[in-house]
């Protein structure tokens, strides 16, 4: 049975983004907090603005400062994102990459499967 209920269309869209192919199982496990991450500097990009280390390991949902740094080299290791010096010696500028911006646009391209189904 079909439903045009906003929360059934939700859990559709929730479906199509678990079911996207991706190479690491390590990325599995944190998916959460990467998908955080991945969202955080997507958003700052999309309006312009410059994000550092520093703006997303303060985050209560990435846990600890060195567990969020270490979620942040790990979506480096997978080339998601890349990370810059910044102007100041300790500032690290954190970017989407090429893999990471394919990777935003399956999940884009699950997501609109999803809604058009509805």
């Amino acid at each position: 049975m079909k439903s045009a209920l906003p929360f059934v269309r939700f859990v559709h869209l929730i479906k199509a983004l678990e079911e996207l192919p991706f190479p690491q199982k390590l990325y599995l496990r944190y998916q959460k907090e990467y998908d955080y991450i991945l969202s955080t500097i997507c958003y700052a990009q999309d309006i312009g603005k410059i994000i550092t280390v520093t703006d997303v390991v303060g985050c209560a949902i990435l846990g600890s400062q060195p567990t969020a740094n270490k979620r942040i080299q790990e979506l480096v290791k997978l080339g998601l994102i890349s990370m810059e010096k910044g102007g100041d010696k300790r500032e690290r500028i954190l970017t989407i990459s090429q893999l990471g911006v394919n990777y935003l646009k399956r999940c884009s391209d699950a997501m609109l499967s999803a809604l058009s189904k509805y």
